[in-house]
């Protein structure tokens, strides 16, 4: 599989994908904030293109994840994000959903899924060039469709802002999935390096 394709069933995703893209990013944006994030490991790359959709902070992103080996995962989310500590040190919290698409190419099956979940990022108190955060994202069978049976995704990452505006991280993974009839397929799981950009 190459990077940027996805097989049996992508046009299913390109139709729920490509409109989420275009309401992102063709929709004008006055001074909205958006963030570019890549991370690679020995045998996977994952990005993702987020911005700010109101000033009261309901985020909108796409991303996707390829494994050279395992398969490949595409996105399209929403969150509501705030400060939940108003007041004192930021930490950042978002909740939200994720529309997935997960193609496992070891058994030759794909399908989608609304996976709910949380997310955090803060800085190092007392000293804000530090950063670390997270998310988990969890889809039950109940909101699984096609052959998909269940989803989970979390990730952890800590790192250094090289400039104001600009992470450089380590981080970890893991991306499960099982379909109908299978055992959770692990797509990546693993420890990555990337940065976060903010414009």
């Amino acid at each position: 599989m190459r990077m940027g394709t996805i097989r049996s069933g992508g046009k299913n995703f390109g139709r729920l994908f490509l409109p989420f893209l275009g309401f992102i990013f063709v929709v004008p944006l006055a001074q909205a904030s958006s963030n570019f994030n890549l991370n690679v490991s020995d045998r996977a790359v994952a990005l993702s293109l987020g911005t700010d959709l109101t000033g009261t902070g309901l985020y909108g992103s796409v991303g996707y994840l390829e494994h050279r080996r395992r398969g490949s995962v595409g996105d399209a989310a929403l969150e509501l994000v705030a400060n939940a500590n108003p007041g004192g040190h930021p930490i950042w919290v978002g909740l939200g959903a994720r529309l997935v698409y997960a193609d496992a190419s070891l058994i030759h099956d794909s399908g989608s899924a609304l996976a709910v979940g949380v997310s955090f990022h803060t800085t190092w108190v007392g000293y804000n060039r530090l950063g670390f955060g997270g998310h988990v994202y969890y889809a039950p069978n109940a909101v699984a469709f096609g052959a998909t049976d269940r989803y989970l995704e979390y990730e952890a990452h800590f790192g250094y802002y090289l400039l104001r505006h600009g992470l450089v991280y380590i981080g970890y993974r893991h991306v499960g999935v099982a379909y109908a009839g299978t055992p959770v397929i692990t797509l990546d799981s693993g420890i990555n390096l990337g940065f976060r950009i903010s414009f």
